[in-house]
């Protein structure tokens, strides 16, 4: 075989081999050409600490749709890197970096090589974010956007993670009330121009065709009308897929009843149709609902449990909930508040989601806020938040932790003041709050079991409540290393 054969073979052989990378790494490969009479084979795929991680972050929603009005509030991204503790044998030595840009690109607005740094800027535009840690920072890193508005109807905080982009999404947000819009939030990271398909269901049915061949130019974002494309939708359900590469997306959900601010809320993807789906972040103190989305052709049948910290409750209105074919439903979560979660077992695969209200208790005007909290696949190996709390002056940040049909055990580790690390143990179909004080970032990492985990940030502004819901995306950790090698002949 010519050197160029074999260069050639080789390189096809990485290729193959690259196939095998799973969802939150990336790969690298190493070439190894031997001898021509050297044995058929490849070595085996490798994990090594990750050197390049690029987490996206919504930027500003309410500012930069074309047609609608902007709303600008004080939005902030701030990252963390992992403690080594959590990392263990993967913890990367010598030096990284963490910065904060606009995905277009350009200087950073905030750079760090301190691996204690917590590093936070303030967006200042209508543009996308990404925080890219290199190097030693990479393994574990998290990030957080917030927004806040305060002073007139507009009011409100919604937080969302900074996190991975994928190619299909669910987005469970939104409603039909009066003054109520939802701006479908999308970031294309790549270096490729993507085409965006989206579908919407409604208690009515699905909506066919609301959007189709959306393009995305490289590196930027686009921010739609939800309302526009599908108005008066009661209990909207969003399918968002993406061809030609991968998109990040939230549904910004903001609410006007007539005179008065209901708050605002970023609707983070959704753990994809199951029969078993799970719930955490339910920080339950008013008015909650659990929307249920049947994207088959069959109407499903679901069973809701409640998860509290003593156990599981079952409401008579939610042990048999009918979804028709095709169409969404929101049911009321009439349980004692406190910090729940649910439990969703079907006999179709479907989506889920919760929305809870916080609202001043008396008064014409009871202006308030709400949250979003998704079902959410368990932790798989690392999931962690840089912590938003800080944004509202004492607001109280909470973990709350899930499982479903068995019980799970993680360690939970938070830095900044404070910091430790905890062994929670969530019994079967519980709940579990984990109070994070001043805490600057929180990893979780299951030791046994599958649990599912959220934050609530939750404070007072102007004397008016605001609430925010984040679920805990998983951190990239590892990449896959390939080595590669001629087959002899």
């Amino acid at each position: 075989m010519t050197p160029v054969g074999s260069i050639l073979r080789a390189t096809v052989l990485a290729v193959c081999a690259g196939a095998l990378v799973g969802i939150a790494t990336t790969t690298t490969g190493s070439v190894e050409l031997g001898g021509a009479r050297t044995s058929a084979g490849l070595p085996a795929v490798s994990d090594a600490a990750l050197t390049d991680a690029s987490l996206v972050c919504p930027g500003p929603e309410r500012v930069g749709a074309k047609g609608l009005r902007d709303v600008a509030g004080d939005t902030r991204v701030t990252a963390a890197s992992a403690p080594a503790s959590v990392l263990g044998d993967l913890a990367a030595k010598g030096a990284g970096s963490i910065e904060i840009g606009p995905v277009r690109g350009g200087k950073p607005l905030q750079a760090t090589s301190d691996p204690a740094a917590v590093p936070s800027a303030t967006i200042p535009g209508p543009a996308g974010v990404v925080v890219r840690a290199k190097g030693a920072l990479a393994p574990g890193v998290v990030a957080a956007q917030t927004w806040l508005h305060r002073g007139d109807d507009d009011r409100g905080l919604a937080a969302a993670a900074c996190a991975l982009p994928a190619s299909d999404l669910w987005l469970i947000g939104g409603g039909d009330g009066p003054s109520r819009t939802e701006r479908l939030v999308l970031t294309n990271p790549g270096a490729n121009t993507i085409s965006v398909d989206f579908t919407v269901l409604g208690t009515k049915g699905t909506i066919e065709g609301t959007g189709r061949g959306i393009s995305i130019p490289p590196r930027s974002r686009s921010v739609i009308s939800l309302d526009t494309l599908a108005p008066d939708v009661a209990s909207p359900v969003v399918h968002v897929v993406a061809s030609g590469g991968q998109v990040s997306g939230v549904l910004s959900d903001a609410w006007i009843d007539g005179a008065t601010g209901r708050g605002i809320d970023d609707a983070a993807p959704a753990a994809q149709p199951a029969k078993d789906l799970v719930v955490a972040g339910i920080d339950k103190a008013g008015a909650a609902s659990v929307r249920i989305g049947n994207p088959g052709e069959e109407e499903a049948l679901v069973q809701v449990r409640v998860l509290t910290e003593k156990g599981p409750v079952q409401p008579d209105a939610l042990r048999a909930v009918r979804v028709p074919a095709g169409s969404s439903l929101d049911v009321p979560l009439d349980v004692p508040d406190g910090a729940t979660g649910a439990h969703l077992i079907a006999d179709q695969p479907v989506v889920a989601g919760a929305w809870v209200e916080r609202r001043v208790a008396s008064g014409a005007d009871r202006m308030g806020d709400f949250g979003w909290a998704p079902a959410t696949p368990s932790v798989k190996r690392l999931a962690g938040l840089a912590l938003p709390g800080s944004v509202v002056a004492g607001s109280t940040t909470r973990l709350l932790l899930a499982a479903g049909a068995k019980e799970a055990a993680v360690t939970v580790t938070t830095t900044g003041p404070g910091a430790q690390a905890r062994q929670v143990t969530v019994p079967a179909d519980h709940s579990v709050v984990v109070d994070l004080g001043a805490a600057q970032a929180v990893w979780v990492q299951p030791r046994s079991g599958a649990v599912h985990a959220a934050v609530s940030v939750s404070g007072v502004v102007d004397d008016v409540p605001v609430l925010s819901i984040v679920p805990l995306p998983e951190a990239p950790v590892t990449a896959a290393t390939v080595p590669v090698r001629q087959v002899g002949n």
